[in-house]
């Protein structure tokens, strides 16, 4: 019962540090993106630290001159969990950090399925998974435009194979309230 006690009141008083600290983060940001159709929702988890999560639209088309063209819409997710490694810099200098505009390393995971919600194209397998450790930057601009781009090793997985590569990820869009001024 000590033990549990004392465990409880450690736990407290991590969780009152934090609450107390400075928050760099926006507390929550959510965002429409273009090039992956989808929406996003950034939520500030520590004073550098948020967990990122999306649904999104993936598109692929087959055809050809001599051949039938088929296309598909193929629902994903994305999560990620970002540590913004630049704001003090950043504010040192005098720029922007708001919109969590600033560099990050992170964990990414996405899976895609391979049945098209709207489509004929089939993939092979049911599922893409995806996950890497990636460098990442984010900025977000005044009228609440923002880009996003994210490199780095992964391992791909689906029902029949598991490789090993480099992750791109590439975000454009807005986001929708939320931003400090």
């Amino acid at each position: 019962m000590k033990k549990i006690t004392f465990l409880s009141i450690i736990l407290m008083s991590v969780f009152y540090a934090n609450a107390q600290s400075d928050k760099l983060v926006e507390d929550g940001l959510f965002k429409v993106n273009l090039l992956a159709p989808g929406v996003s929702y950034e939520l500030g988890i520590g004073s550098k630290t948020t967990l990122n999560l999306e649904a999104f639209l993936g598109f692929a088309l087959n055809g050809g001159s001599d051949r039938e063209t088929n296309f598909g819409l193929y629902p994903g997710l994305e999560a990620d969990v970002r540590q913004y490694i630049n704001f003090d810099r950043r504010l040192s200098k005098g720029k922007n950090i708001s919109g969590n505009t600033g560099n990050y390393i992170s964990f990414l995971n996405q899976l895609q399925f391979g049945t098209p919600i709207i489509g004929n194209l089939e993939y092979a397998s049911d599922y893409y998974y995806n996950m890497a450790l990636v460098y990442g930057l984010q900025r977000t601009y005044k009228k609440g435009f923002y880009f996003g781009l994210a490199f780095g090793p992964g391992v791909f997985v689906n029902e029949y194979n598991t490789d090993a590569g480099i992750l791109i990820d590439v975000r454009l869009g807005w986001v929708i309230g939320g931003r400090k001024k």
